[in-house]
């Protein structure tokens, strides 16, 4: 890994265990970590897949974390979908990212409830890292950030992705709202609780995304420290005197379907009317497909053509969670009436991470953090072999984390903050 002469030495280290059960996985991640480090941690992010909850369970693993982690080490992470490492890529396991650098102050933090009461946990999250980096004389400062990702809400007819009952479509506002506030599970709130944080921390460069499981999207965890969580947001930040960048981009382009909101509720997440017509009919009727085709695979293929809108000159992309009656449910909140019909193909994805990739280029890196929408891991298949050997060109012996969530946070002081679907999202610390 490179090394400035005008700095003492950066050391990073990414490791993995694909060990089945959850104690042991814990213990060989941490010890693979640890022996590439060569030294004791200044934070350990530790992610994995959602499959150690039967194999020993998620307490078992972190257990077998802490046998071989120095104590008091700061620890976040969480459950994600799948990784890619320099090792390699992956749907099951753990993988670790350790850091130790003399010239930089570290601190964590967590807020819980993130889906009842979302500003709460991020300020709640923003204070714990105040106090902790109080007083540090390193003017850089960057922050990487693991929040709940959103859970089918706990009620039968949600396990359809097309519902057809036009008095569901009425009620369900009224339901996603009790769901919410009462069982915590429904949409993961992420876009509120990242504008609170940097309300909080605007001086930070900010990466980071939800936490999900295998694409059932029934649960997920967080890990903080010794403890497992459900509905929170854990953070680490760092200030030193090396230099955070974040680059985000995407695949989808616009077609020539212009779209116009003019009916929105449910947190402004429920399209029911564009165009002054039915929502669902509008889309149809943009894309040329019959009415047969919106069945339990439509879904999938709106991947290739979800909907978007477009926020300060950014445009972001909407996955569609549910058609009901003729109502649209999407992830997040829609911030414009103007409604874009996106469209993406393998090639033009992976024409994204080009793209991405290509403004570190040139650059003295010393490690690499990213976060990429799940989706994208469905959509790639395997060409996301293809996506690690472009790290491997970008980064070299540089290590890199880039996991696979349920969405991806962004930020920094020179640009506007956003959390969208379908998106890549790099984060690099370099001289």
């Amino acid at each position: 890994m490179p090394e400035s002469k005008s700095k003492p030495e950066f050391r990073a280290a990414v490791g993995l265990s694909r060990e089945w059960d959850a104690r042991k996985a814990g213990r060989e991640v941490a010890r693979d970590t640890l022996e590439k480090l060569g030294t004791d941690p200044d934070f350990f992010l530790l992610f994995s897949t959602i499959h150690y909850e039967k194999w020993g369970g998620f307490k078992e693993f972190l257990a077998g974390v802490w046998d071989v982690l120095p104590e008091g080490t700061p620890l976040i992470g969480g459950t994600v979908a799948g990784f890619i490492i320099p090792q390699g890529c992956f749907v099951r396991g753990a993988t670790a990212l350790a850091v130790s650098y003399p010239n930089m102050d570290v601190a964590v933090g967590i807020g819980r409830n993130t889906k009842r009461a979302p500003h709460l946990a991020a300020k709640q999250c923003a204070e714990m890292i105040k106090r902790g980096l109080r007083g540090s004389r390193y003017e850089n400062k960057f922050l990487i950030d693991v929040i709940s990702g959103p859970t089918i809400p706990k009620l039968s007819f949600f396990n359809k992705k097309v519902i057809k009952s036009k008095i569901l479509e009425n009620v369900i506002p009224i339901l996603f709202h009790i769901s919410e506030k009462i069982l915590q599970e429904g949409v993961g709130r992420e876009e509120e609780i990242l504008d609170e944080l940097i309300k909080n921390l605007p001086e930070y460069s900010i990466i980071g995304g939800s936490t999900y499981d295998d694409n059932k999207m029934t649960r997920n965890y967080q890990f903080y420290s010794k403890y497992i969580f459900t509905n929170s947001i854990v953070a680490l930040a760092l200030c030193s005197e090396l230099v955070p960048s974040i680059n985000t981009t995407h695949g989808l382009k616009e077609t020539d379907a212009k779209l116009e909101i003019t009916g929105l509720r449910g947190g402004d997440r429920i399209i029911y009317e564009i165009n002054n017509n039915p929502a669902a009919d509008e889309f149809l009727k943009a894309l040329d497909w019959p009415r047969e085709y919106l069945n339990e695979k439509a879904y999938l293929k709106t991947y290739f053509t979800p909907l978007g809108f477009k926020k300060n000159g950014v445009l972001f992309p909407e996955i569609i969670g549910y058609f009901i009656g003729n109502s649209i449910i999407c992830g997040y909140k829609i911030k414009d009436n103007d409604l874009y019909l996106l469209s993406a193909s393998g090639k033009s994805l992976m024409n994204s991470i080009d793209l991405n990739l290509e403004v570190f280029k040139d650059k003295e890196i010393f490690m690499a953090f990213g976060i990429c929408c799940a989706i994208m891991l469905q959509t790639l298949g395997s060409n996301v072999f293809h996506i690690q050997r472009k790290l491997l060109e970008v980064f070299g012996e540089s290590p890199f984390l880039l996991l696979y969530g349920a969405g991806i946070d962004a930020y920094t002081p020179q640009k506007e903050g956003y959390h969208i679907n379908m998106a890549f999202n790099m984060g690099i610390l370099h001289s």
